[in-house]
Formats: C-alpha cells, sequence, structure tokens
C-alpha cells in the first residue's frame, strides 16, 4: 500500500482470529478475538493498543504505523479474512481448506505496508504459527 494508505485510519481485518505483532523495538505480543493475551502490548501516544481487536475485528492503527515493524494475522474460523481501509477500499484473502488456514503475513518498509496471504498448515496451537514466522513472544511486564 502506498504511504498515504499506509498511515491513515485503521486497518481493519474482519474474518481474523488471533494477531501477533512485532514493534520496532521488538516487543512482540498476541491476542485473539475472544480477548485471550501473551506477551506484551505495544501502545500509541493515544494510549491504545498498535494492533488489537474491536468486537471481533482485528484493528492496527495507521497513523502510528512506524512504530510496528510486522505483524501476523490467521484465521483458523470459516469465514474468509477481509482488510477494509479507511476509505472504503477492501479486499479479501482466498479462505484456506480443511487442512490450511490463511495467516496474512504485514511489514512496514519505510512507512509502507506490504501484506502478504500466506496458506499454512492448521496447528494445534497459534504459538506454532508465531514460531514458524519468527515470533517469540515477549516476557510480560511485572505487575500486569
Amino acid at each position: 500500500m502506498d504511504r498515504r494508505r499506509s498511515a491513515v485510519g485503521a486497518l481493519a481485518l474482519s474474518g481474523c482470529t488471533s494477531a501477533a505483532w512485532e514493534s520496532v523495538d521488538f516487543t512482540v505480543g498476541a491476542t485473539t478475538a475472544d480477548g485471550a493475551e501473551a506477551g506484551r502490548t505495544v501502545v500509541t501516544a493515544g494510549n491504545r493498543p498498535l494492533v488489537g481487536f474491536d468486537e471481533g475485528v482485528a484493528l492496527v492503527a495507521l497513523r502510528h504505523v512506524r512504530v510496528l515493524r510486522r505483524a501476523l494475522f490467521m484465521a483458523r474460523g470459516p469465514e474468509r479474512l477481509v482488510v477494509a481501509l479507511h476509505d472504503g477500499t477492501t479486499f479479501a484473502v482466498a479462505e484456506g481448506g480443511p487442512g490450511t488456514m490463511t495467516v496474512l503475513a504485514l511489514s512496514v518498509i519505510d512507512g509502507e505496508l506490504e501484506l502478504r496471504a500466506e496458506p499454512f498448515p492448521r496447528s494445534t496451537h497459534d504459538g506454532d504459527v508465531f514460531a514458524a514466522f519468527g515470533f517469540v513472544l515477549s516476557a510480560p511486564t511485572p505487575g500486569t
């Protein structure tokens, strides 16, 4: 996506069941659509999560996207993963089959987003998928 689309509004991903992220300072965390969390949350200057879920939709705060190094979004459910931008642009990612699921990898390169859909074998745990893509969760902050 070009710089303008990579910096305005929020990237919304429906059909997503879990997400992981890594910030430019290598803080890594993950969350699921049902509210389970692991690792550390990265918050924006407005004290909102850089990546998170709101009513079952995964959101990436694009205004602060330069803080994000990469993210991973998994679609384990029956719904197709659909990506929507603030200007109404949407695109759908091919759904997985009985033995595969769709994983959408997001990278931030010089302020622009690169999205890549990957088929991935359904695994028993999200941690297996995170590990395959090189995500190692940060230790939680003491007291949280």
